[in-house]
This record gives C-alpha cells, structure tokens and sequence, in this order.
C-alpha cells in the first residue's frame, strides 16, 4: 500500500509516515511539523528520514501530540525529543509523577511500574478538554475518556480531520471501536463516542487502520445508531475468521458504511 521512501501525503499537508505499519504515525506539515503520535521505539528513524525526503529539517518538528499513552503510540517519543527537542502534549490523566515530581508519559492507575523508555518521556505541555492549539490553523482538543483515562482526539479544525488514536479506528470506508484493554472504562468510552459523534468532521485518522477521507461524524453517528453497545474480546476473536476472508476492520465490527442521502 505504501513504500518506503515514497511521499504519502493522503490530506493536503498530512502525511503518514510510511515505515509504521503497525501503529499509524501522521505528520502536519505548516510553518513547522507536528507529530501525532510517534509509533513504538525503533520508529523514530523512520520519522527522521521521512521527515528529510520532504526537505524539512529535523529540527522543525517543534510538537508531538500524545491521543494516549500505549507504547505502540509513544514508544518512540523519547528518542525524537533527544533528536528534534519537540514538546510533548499530552493529556494529564494519562501521566505520572517521578520521585522529583516531575511529569512524565505513563499509566496511571494501569501498571505498578514505570515501563521502560516510556516512564523516562518528560511531559511539555499538559492539554485540556476545549483547548485550541495554534498549531495549523487550531487544533481542537478532545477528552474522550475510556480507551485509557487521558485519551483524546485532537480536530484540525480547518479540515475537519480528526486524528482520532485508538478510539476510533477506520479502514478507509468503515468505522470500528476499540476492544478492552487494561485500564478500559466501557461507560466513559460510550459517553466519549456519543459526544465524539456530535462534533462535525470529515477525515477519521485513526492510530490503526486506513485514514477515511470524507463522512467521518455521519458515518460514526450511524454506527452508534444502529449498534450502540461496543464490541468486546469475543466480538475480536469471534470475527478472526471473517477478516482472514475478508477486509474487515481490525476489531470485527459488522459496521457499514452508510451512503449520504
């Protein structure tokens, strides 16, 4: 689907970075570069020469916003900040405090221990739920609770896109929803999702997945319309067999993708 070495801009100054094929990392291309997201610990390499194959400069990647702390999403920060000085932003409840008190990336509540690489990923700036980055045109914040305690999604304003981590995924057509994982609360990620759909946005970049380019909060509306209750482990390995046939979203859901009338 994608190359090493090629160009993969899919939005007008969005890019994917094409050596993360697992985690999706995406790169907003203005004045200066952002970073949603930065894929697991040997990514950051990749993140680098991309970032030159465009004829940008390592050092102008001044931002990395965090959708959550999983380390398939903020494996590589660490090693970017240490190479760019970028500023991490992420969301308060999905850090810790070290001995010094000092913030940095982590779970909160999920895991006893610091992980490696991650715990040491000193925090910039911590972001809010309604917060606007000026940051291409506005970056608006949103809370959305479930997936991990400090996720979010952060809306391009300017293009309706919506980078939304792991609590939405698309498959370039389809919208699926996060199974559980540790530290999931099923009651905040229903309210999360239903608030989510209420927002006006076109593109869904998700943290896996294919990004979907138009229909994004019509087509999530009808999702939750139609199938209100999410999908569990059950769902996830009963659907195995399905994607295996066929191009079914990474969590099985049976989503559709509605035609606008």
């Amino acid at each position: 689907m994608v190359l090493r070495g090629v160009k993969v801009e899919v939005s007008p100054g969005i890019h994917i970075i094409p050596s993360a094929r697992w985690s999706r990392i995406y790169l907003i291309v203005g004045e200066t570069l952002t970073l949603v997201d930065s894929g697991l610990p040997w990514h950051p390499g990749g993140i680098i020469n991309y970032i030159r194959s465009i004829g940008r400069r390592p050092d102008e990647l001044k931002h990395i916003l965090v959708t959550h702390s999983h380390p398939d999403h903020v494996g590589g920060t660490l090693s970017l900040v240490k190479k760019t000085g970028a500023a991490v932003v992420t969301h308060r409840s999905d850090t810790r405090r070290d001995h010094d008190n000092r913030l940095h990336l982590g779970y909160t509540g999920y895991f006893p221990v610091p992980i490696p690489l991650i715990g040491r990923t000193g925090v910039s700036h911590l972001i809010e739920d309604g917060d606007i980055l000026p940051l291409h045109g506005g970056i608006r914040v949103i809370h959305t609770p479930g997936h991990t305690r400090g996720s979010v999604c952060f809306l391009l304003e300017e293009s309706k896109v919506l980078f939304s981590g792991d609590t939405i995924f698309s498959d370039g057509g389809r919208i699926s929803r996060s199974v559980p994982f540790p530290g999931y609360d099923r009651d905040s990620y229903v309210r999360s999702l239903k608030r989510l759909s209420e927002f006006e946005f076109e593109g869904v970049f998700g943290g896996h997945g294919s990004p979907m380019l138009e229909g994004g909060s019509y087509i999530l509306s009808r999702l939750l319309e139609s199938h209100p209750e999410p999908p569990t482990w059950g769902d996830f390995f009963g659907s195995i067999p399905k994607r295996l046939k066929r191009s079914f979203p990474m969590t099985g859901e049976y989503n559709f993708n509605p035609r606008r009338k």
